[in-house]
């Protein structure tokens, strides 16, 4: 095993993960973003609001990011619509990540008890405060958890668009194992960055839950130890009869 070999190219390697980091930081900005005003929608009582959101949901989770990846960037021509290489990822990968997030989403606002909805209610505060400063808060700590896995899983999908030409860190391995025919050299070196840049992003989840408290028990009052005494009605004596 030649490891000088990968050293000697080291800067193509550090360009292909800069271009994976720059897709994810992409995605994982975008597609939350789309996903909480579509999960206020999916939760709407109004059907004509919550059909076509869920409708988008159920799509974008059934079809692999392949066929999404491929369909934006072979399909779209077709309708006159031209996208290069890199937007063409950048679109599929959000899709594919919006229509989880969108679920994680809807799921924690859900989660939130009906009594924080009336208790805001109750304090006359408009609908957009009660979301901002009440319910969101709640229903975040309860997506977290959800959200970073997606955000894991989309950091590896991310080598789905060397596909499409995009040079991101799958595809400068695979160049460079077409120029050198070393594999498993390029392939380990591969495998090393991919796990440390998933550490980071596991590392800052368990930053994130820290910060939100996401593992504290809700707070009840806890019943006494120690039982109590039980008065019994004192025996009446013949005297006192």
């Amino acid at each position: 095993m030649r490891l000088d070999i990968v050293l000697d190219n080291w800067l193509l390697l550090a360009r292909g993960a800069l271009t994976t980091v720059l897709l994810m930081l992409v995605v994982g900005t975008v597609s939350p973003l789309l996903a909480i005003p579509l999960a206020l929608l999916r939760n709407s009582r109004v059907r004509s609001l919550a059909i076509p959101v869920a409708v988008f949901s159920w799509f974008t989770r059934a079809v692999p990011t392949l066929v999404l990846l491929f369909f934006c960037y072979y399909g779209l021509p077709f309708f006159g619509i031209f996208l290069d290489p890199l937007p063409s990822a950048l679109l599929a990968l959000v899709l594919s990540a919006t229509g989880y997030n969108v679920e994680f989403f809807r799921a924690g606002l859900r989660a939130v008890p009906k009594g924080q909805y009336e208790a805001a209610a109750a304090l006359g505060l408009p609908a957009s405060v009660a979301f901002r400063k009440v319910i969101f808060p709640q229903a975040l700590r309860i997506a977290v958890p959800a959200l970073f896995s997606n955000f894991t899983l989309n950091l590896k999908g991310t080598a789905l668009a060397s596909l499409v030409s995009v040079p991101e860190l799958s595809g400068a391995v695979q160049g460079l194992i077409s120029d050198t025919y070393r594999p498993v050299e390029f392939l380990l070196a591969a495998g090393v960055i991919y796990l440390a840049l998933n550490s980071v992003l596991i590392a800052l989840q368990h930053l994130v839950e820290r910060y939100l408290d996401v593992d504290a028990a809700p707070r009840s009052t806890k019943a006494r130890s120690s039982k109590p005494a039980v008065t019994r009605p004192k025996a009446v004596s013949a005297a006192s009869r």
